[in-house]
C-alpha cells in the first residue's frame, strides 16, 4: 500500500474555534480533484449524495454535518441540536412512521421515527426552518 502525506496548510485551517475533527476534515476534502461523477455517504442518514457538493462546503464543520459524523464534533456547542415528536391530530404518537426533513438550504433527510415517535436529531449551526413531511418525499 502507497502511504500518502497530509499536507496541512495554514488556508485550510478556516478559524482556530474548529476542533481537530473539523479541521482535519476540512484538509483532506478541500483539497481533492473534482470527481463529478463519485458520491459520499452520511452514515448518520446512510444517504449517498455528490461528492463535489462535499468539496464546495467552507467549513469543516459543514463537512462533517454532510458526512453524518458530526456527533464527534468538538466544537458544536453553538449549534442546535433538536429532535422533534411526531403526533397525529388527537395526539398519539406516530411510532415507525416515515417522513422526510426539509431543511432551508433544501437538503433532504429521510428517516423512521422510533416507537417513541421520536426522529434522529437535527444539527445545524444557527436557527433555521425546516419542514417535516410523513412517508418520504422526493426532491
Amino acid at each position: 500500500m502507497e502511504s500518502q502525506n497530509l499536507k496541512i496548510t495554514r488556508t485550510s485551517m478556516a478559524s482556530e474555534e474548529n476542533c481537530l475533527l473539523c479541521r482535519v476534515t476540512y484538509s483532506i476534502f478541500s483539497t481533492y480533484s473534482p470527481m463529478p461523477h463519485a458520491m459520499a455517504l452520511n452514515v448518520e442518514t446512510g444517504e449517498f449524495f455528490p461528492f463535489d457538493q462535499l468539496r464546495s462546503y467552507s467549513t469543516g464543520r459543514e463537512m462533517v454535518e454532510a458526512l453524518g459524523t458530526a456527533w464527534a464534533c468538538q466544537c458544536s456547542r453553538g449549534w442546535f441540536h433538536q429532535q422533534f415528536v411526531l403526533r397525529d391530530s388527537q395526539g398519539k404518537v406516530l411510532s415507525d412512521t416515515h417522513y422526510t426533513v426539509r431543511f432551508s438550504d433544501n437538503r433532504l433527510a429521510r428517516g423512521t421515527t422510533d416507537t417513541e415517535g421520536r426522529t434522529r436529531r437535527f444539527r445545524t449551526n444557527d436557527a433555521r426552518q425546516i419542514v417535516i413531511y410523513l412517508g418520504h418525499k422526493d426532491a
